[in-house]
C-alpha cells in the first residue's frame, strides 16, 4: 500500500504541476499578446 500510495501522491503532484504550468503559460501569452501595439489603419478614402 506505501509504494502506491507515494506513486499515486507522485502522478497527482506532476499533474498539478502540469495544470499550473498550462495556466501560467497561457497568461504569458496574454500578457505578451496584450503588449503588441494594435495598428489603427482608418483609410478616410
Amino acid at each position: 500500500m506505501g509504494t502506491t500510495f507515494l506513486q499515486g501522491l507522485e502522478v497527482t503532484g506532476f499533474g498539478l504541476l502540469g495544470v499550473f504550468g498550462a495556466l501560467i503559460a497561457l497568461y504569458v501569452c496574454v500578457i505578451l499578446i496584450g503588449k503588441i501595439p494594435v495598428k489603427e489603419t482608418e483609410s478616410d478614402d
